[in-house]
């Protein structure tokens, strides 16, 4: 009687088909875990930079500086609206000024306005708050960073559509690639599906037999593509340290984002598997 353990013994052209699938499973998986990283470092930007405000404060002659800053801070700690308020220091005003002007003594010496960085409640109402400034301290500005927000968001926007279509592209190719690997695998067997019809065993078996076959060389590409993207994430991770650059955040994935990275594994097993079924069943009917 006919076992399916022959498989693996005649199948040698069959050995590379894990490594196919594994390359492409880690390209499919790791396009996935960036794009789902930009949404969430995006999406957090976003909400970061929309509870920050900035309060310029403009030098006024025969008035103490300290003092209207002082006032100023009186009221934005008061407010509802603020959850966090606090002047910048001269070096912070330094450091944000040395790349137009350079880190010299000079700045010292400009009437700059003083600055108050500000951190809205969730919900915070910046309108009543500017109404308020405007009319205790004339000449003080509110900056939400609204056109600075906007262009940041055009970017992020741009930025997930190219990512989306990067991404639709590999899985694309993975798919195809997939696929015509394993009909090449099984193309080159023709001899021993033939045999097999010769000797009576039935299609459905026989494809079945062929199925189970592949769906396990998926799963091995498939387990193996994910480690290789395990490994690449932790080498990543340790490069980015404990102080990471703002780009590169550390991301909190959800159950949903762990499900999007693993699809790849599931997708590549039931292309093979469905591939070896379909191709086998088409040669068996041939020679019917």
């Amino acid at each position: 009687m006919f076992h399916s353990k022959i498989l693996p013994r005649q199948m040698m052209g069959a050995r590379l088909l894990p490594l196919i699938i594994a390359v492409n499973v880690y390209l499919a998986s790791l396009a996935i875990t960036g794009g789902l990283a930009l949404i969430a470092s995006t999406g957090q930007w976003s909400n970061e930079i929309e509870q920050l405000v900035t309060v310029q404060v403009p030098p006024e002659a025969g008035v103490s500086g300290d003092a209207v800053v002082k006032s100023v801070l009186g009221v934005l700690r008061e407010h509802p609206s603020v959850a966090k308020a606090r002047p910048l220091e001269l070096s912070e005003m330094e450091a944000l000024l040395s790349p137009w002007l350079g880190r010299n003594s000079a700045i010292k010496e400009l009437p700059l306005p003083q600055l108050i960085d500000v951190e809205l409640r969730q919900g915070g109402e910046i309108d009543s708050l500017r109404k308020r400034l405007e009319a205790e301290f004339p000449g003080v500005e509110i900056d939400d960073h609204r056109q600075w927000r906007g262009q940041m968001l055009a970017l992020a926007n741009t930025s997930r559509l190219l990512c989306f279509t990067i991404t639709s592209m590999i899985l694309l190719a993975a798919v195809s690639v997939i696929v015509f690997a394993t009909r090449a695998s099984l193309e080159s067997q023709g001899d021993l599906v033939a045999l097999l019809h010769m000797i009576g065993a039935h299609n459905r078996f026989v494809a079945g037999e062929f199925q189970k076959y592949f769906l396990r060389l998926g799963l091995m590409g498939a387990v193996l593509g994910l480690m290789l993207l395990a490994l690449s994430l932790v080498a990543i991770n340790i490069l980015i340290g404990d102080n990471p650059a703002p780009w590169l955040m550390r991301i909190s994935f959800g159950p949903v984002d762990y499900a999007l990275t693993a699809l790849p594994l599931l997708s590549a097993a039931l292309i093979t598997m469905l591939t070896a079924r379909f191709t086998v069943l088409r040669t068996l009917a041939a020679m019917d």
